[in-house]
């Protein structure tokens, strides 16, 4: 029964396909996995979903901006040699210290939400600067 089923997502979730083979008498009941009997005994409170539709390849995937991922897009093309990242640092980088000033600045004077976003931009460089971080 299992050779004629496709291993896709499809022919249904694991534990339907590995309680198939255990009724067909191809995985006998001492071989099966360790985690059938924790499914058994504490189901999910809603069945997988095994139907789901997915991205067809060549489908054009939705862009998926947020305000900071365009903000820091415009810090970096403008100062692209400012400073590398360090993973393990707990000091923030100075584009996220870039963004936390400009959030800052923004909400400052909520009543004047027309303000153009590259005026924003340059208050926080200068305010930014008047901290003490150079921009190069």
């Amino acid at each position: 029964m299992a050779q004629f089923v496709a291993r896709t997502e499809r022919s249904g979730n694991i534990f339907s396909r590995v309680t198939g083979l255990i009724r067909a008498g191809q995985l006998s009941w001492s071989d099966r996995p360790l985690w059938y009997d924790v499914y058994v005994s504490s189901p999910p409170l809603s069945p997988p979903d095994w139907n789901v539709k997915l991205a067809k390849h060549g489908e054009p995937i939705r862009p998926i901006f947020y305000e900071e991922d365009v903000l820091r897009a415009k810090f970096y093309k403008k100062y692209r040699n400012t400073a590398a990242i360090q993973i393990d640092s707990s000091k923030q980088s100075i584009s996220q210290q870039f963004l936390n000033e400009y959030q800052i600045i923004k909400n400052e004077n909520p009543t004047e939400e027309n303000k153009e976003e590259e005026e924003i931009f340059e208050k926080t460089e200068k305010r930014l600067q008047e901290n003490g971080i150079t921009l190069k």
